[in-house]
């Protein structure tokens, strides 16, 4: 009987084995490779000031805001406070507009929680808080991670738009964005 016991064990750790390595080519199968997906989006929000950067000519923004993005829906803006320095001279002959620019970071959340995690290059054309005053800005994203299936993502956009200083000293903005993400 010891024999029949032997082999009864070395079947049942062979089954096992193969039952496992099956069971791994189903998991990496249904999973699948990553997925590249071109997102368009529309978005509209607020930039509120932080008062001035230590050192160099600029001012302190940061901004909330709510957009639609193609294959994600409704989702909503936070970009964390950055520092915009000025890269000329702060007063510009009519009609030229003052150039800022900075790097920062900031967060897209999603209709079901998830968040994908953004670097940014901001750029900002216009007299910061003259109320009533019009700018554009253009930004530059890269995709640095998120969580749920967009842990690990990647990707570039680009977003442009337009906005108009408040008498708050607020700015309202509105523009698109386009690019990839995979994840």
């Amino acid at each position: 009987m010891k024999g029949g016991n032997a082999m009864k064990r070395l079947f049942a750790i062979t089954t096992i084995v193969a039952l496992c390595s099956v069971l791994f080519f189903v998991v990496v199968c249904v999973a699948g490779p990553p997925k590249t997906i071109t997102t368009e989006g529309k978005w509209s929000g607020t930039t509120t000031p932080g008062g001035p950067c230590a050192g160099v000519f600029g001012f302190k923004a940061s901004s909330v805001g709510t957009g639609v993005l193609s294959h994600l829906g409704l989702t909503t803006w936070e970009g964390d406070e950055m520092c915009l320095i000025a890269l000329g001279p702060a007063v510009v002959p009519w009609p030229y507009a003052p150039v800022f620019q900075g790097y920062g970071t900031a967060t897209i959340t999603t209709a079901t929680g998830e968040e994908i995690w953004l670097n940014t290059h901001f750029t900002f054309i216009g007299v910061p808080g003259v109320p009533g005053s019009d700018f554009l800005w253009a930004q530059d994203i890269d995709v640095a991670n998120g969580t749920g299936r967009f842990e690990n993502a990647i990707g570039h956009v680009h977003s442009t738009g337009i906005g108009k200083s408040n008498i708050d000293g607020t700015g309202s903005w509105e523009g698109t964005s386009s690019g990839t993400i995979t994840y």
